[in-house]
């Protein structure tokens, strides 16, 4: 699940910025501290007016709480110093953040921005394992992309899937787990992450064609308690916002605790569920502004086990995975099982611990072979899958850049092509989708490999896509 793709970059120039040292590291070490705290209303409070003319309180504490799901800032580091600005690596227990800065005054900053923490990528890495046989125009597509990936030298292992015309090729890089000279194959597992995002998309869109359910129902309908505050001028959330990102609900909330609710080592409840709602705001109405969300899904998936009466990765398993035909696809992984799984590094090749989390599992805890995802794009293609064809339909937005049903949905710049998409990751893996109806053709990449900001990922993505241009 690529729960950390949270925050955009916030910047608002109207004031000049100061470079002294003392200012930048002043405002740096007041903001990691009232951070660490959970002083986010603080934070906003050192904003200069021009700042705040730009972003609302409530905008900024929800960012900020939404990085707070990751715990406490253990260090910081400075990672670039340019005249108007000054960028630093903020260290957390399991993942990095960096953190862009311009300051006004000792005390006071006129933008802030919080993205992922990029590695630089060092590509010392000439010879890897492949089956690429290197024999048609398309072999030769993904091998050029491919080696730029792999030249990373923290990168593991790579699985590409291209489906074309009804055809499936795959194509297999690198290692199941390192040092054990084994190349991924066609049913190796990895983790999909947020991926498993459109699988939700598709178990609403089924509940709706069976008229279990309606898209616009209020999610009160479905929750146990009270719960007034799911609503803003009488605009309640709706089943459709939770799958689009436009519920206005938080993307890693904290439970009061100061638990988080997506790590692994949380047994999350209905408690705790409802100790989250609870204590959600709304600052807008719902359905009119998107902001990613991975609470919001994972909420949807809780839902429809209602509307199903079943756990969601049974309904996954009646509704999807026995219908297409994913027999290695599943959300639980027995330790008993002989199965061929990936071990998962992270963005600096650490080895990682697979993800599990109830919490998680509508949002991200789908774990799935490259052979069963283009069964699985096979699916997407079919106009007889009425469930797959209206969790494509647009739901927000429009056809340049839109959403269906936890889809996105937009037109390529190039060829002009419709195109159905998302990507995802956990904290050793990443993987893409894309399909191109008007091609029938449809692109999958997994990766044992947690670093999310290496573009040659998913430039090996556009570049197969590129080439059915000539």
């Amino acid at each position: 699940m690529r729960i950390l793709f949270l925050l955009l970059l916030l910047i608002n120039t109207t004031a000049k910025a100061q470079s002294d040292t003392t200012f930048y590291n002043t405002v740096k070490d007041s903001i990691v501290t009232k951070f660490n705290r959970g002083d986010f209303k603080g934070i906003y409070a050192m904003a200069d007016s021009g700042f705040k003319a730009g972003f609302s309180e409530p905008q900024i504490v929800g960012l900020l709480g939404s990085a707070g799901a990751m715990g406490r800032i253990l260090s910081s580091e400075l990672i670039s110093e340019e005249k108007d600005h000054r960028s630093y690596r903020l260290i957390f227990a399991r993942k990095s953040l960096q953190l862009t800065l311009s300051v006004t005054a000792p005390a006071s900053y006129n933008s802030l921005g919080l993205s992922y923490y990029k590695l630089p990528v060092v590509r010392t890495r000439q010879q890897f394992l492949s089956d690429n046989p290197l024999k048609t125009q398309l072999d030769s597509v993904v091998q050029k992309a491919a080696t730029i990936y792999m030249s990373n030298k923290n990168v593991a292992g790579l699985s590409v899937g291209i489906l074309l015309n009804g055809q499936m090729y795959i194509y297999n890089y690198g290692e199941v787990k390192k040092g054990e000279g084994r190349l991924p194959g066609a049913n190796t597992i990895f983790e999909l992450g947020s991926v498993t995002k459109t699988f939700t998309g598709i178990l609403l869109a089924n509940a709706v064609l069976e008229g279990k359910a309606k898209l616009d129902d209020d999610i009160s309908k479905y929750l146990d308690g009270n719960y007034p505050n799911l609503e803003y001028n009488g605009q309640p959330v709706r089943l459709v916002h939770l799958s689009n990102h436009t519920s206005g609900l938080p993307s890693m909330p904290k439970l009061t605790s100061g638990e988080d609710p997506f790590s692994p080592s949380t047994h999350f409840t209905p408690a705790m569920l409802a100790d989250i709602l609870h204590h959600v705001t709304l600052d807008t109405v719902p359905g009119t502004r998107r902001a990613y969300s991975n609470f919001a899904v994972g909420l949807l998936g809780i839902i429809l086990e209602k509307i199903y009466h079943m756990s969601y990765e049974q309904a996954l398993k009646k509704y999807i995975f026995d219908p297409y035909h994913m027999q290695q696809t599943q959300i639980s992984l027995s330790p008993d099982e002989d199965r061929d799984v990936a071990t998962g590094y992270d963005l600096e090749g650490n080895p990682t611990t697979y993800w599990q989390n109830d919490l998680a599992q509508a949002a991200g805890g789908i774990r799935s072979t490259t052979h069963d995802m283009l069964l699985y794009i096979q699916q997407q293609l079919d106009p007889r899958n009425k469930a797959a064809q209206l969790s494509h339909e647009l739901t927000f937005g429009d056809v340049n850049k839109g959403t269906g049903l936890n889809w996105g949905v937009m037109t390529t710049k190039t060829g002009r092509h419709l195109q159905w998409s998302h990507d995802g990751g956990t904290d050793g893996f990443t993987s893409l989708c894309m399909i191109y109806p008007g091609l029938h053709a449809g692109i999958v990449l997994l990766t044992n490999n947690g670093d999310h900001t290496d573009d040659s990922f998913y430039d090996i993505g556009r570049s197969v896509y590129k080439s059915w241009l000539h």
